[in-house]
C-alpha cells in the first residue's frame, strides 16, 4: 500500500470495497476532489493495486463505468448526500458511493443491484 501511496502521490483517503462477488477495489482520493479506482489483486509478495479508472475531478458528484481484470463490470456513483441505503459514506466524509453491477451509464438496465458487501478505511 505504501508503494501505491508514494508512486501515485496520494494525499487523500483510501477506502477498500469488497463486492458481493468478492472483488476488492480501492476508492482513492489522490488530491482534493480527484478520485480514481483500483482493483486490489493478490500477487506473489502480498497484494498489488491495478488502476481500473482514470482520475475524475468532482465538485458535486459523478459516476463512471469500471471493468475489473476478472472482466466484472460495475458502475460507481458518487453523491454528496446519501441517496438511499445503497450509498455508503467514504471515510473522508466528502461523498457517499454506490457500486452496481453492469455498465449502467451506456446501457440502461432496469435491474440495478448494489454490489457493495463491505467498505472500510485503509488510509484516512
Amino acid at each position: 500500500m505504501e508503494d501505491l501511496i508514494q508512486s501515485e502521490g496520494i494525499k487523500g483517503s483510501i477506502d477498500l470495497i469488497t463486492t458481493t462477488d468478492a472483488i476488492e477495489m480501492l476508492v482513492i482520493e489522490q488530491n482534493e476532489n480527484s478520485y480514481f479506482v483500483a482493483e486490489l489483486l493478490e500477487a506473489k509478495k502480498g497484494y498489488t493495486a491495478n488502476r481500473i479508472s482514470a482520475n475524475a475531478t468532482m465538485e458535486s458528484g459523478g459516476s463512471w463505468e469500471l471493468k475489473t481484470d476478472s472482466k466484472h463490470r460495475y458502475t460507481i456513483y458518487f453523491e454528496k448526500k446519501q441517496e438511499d441505503q445503497n450509498f455508503y459514506p467514504l471515510s473522508n466524509g466528502d461523498y457517499y458511493i454506490s457500486l452496481v453491477e453492469g455498465h449502467q451509464i451506456t446501457k440502461e438496465d432496469s435491474i440495478a443491484r448494489n454490489s457493495i458487501k463491505d467498505i472500510r478505511a485503509v488510509k484516512e
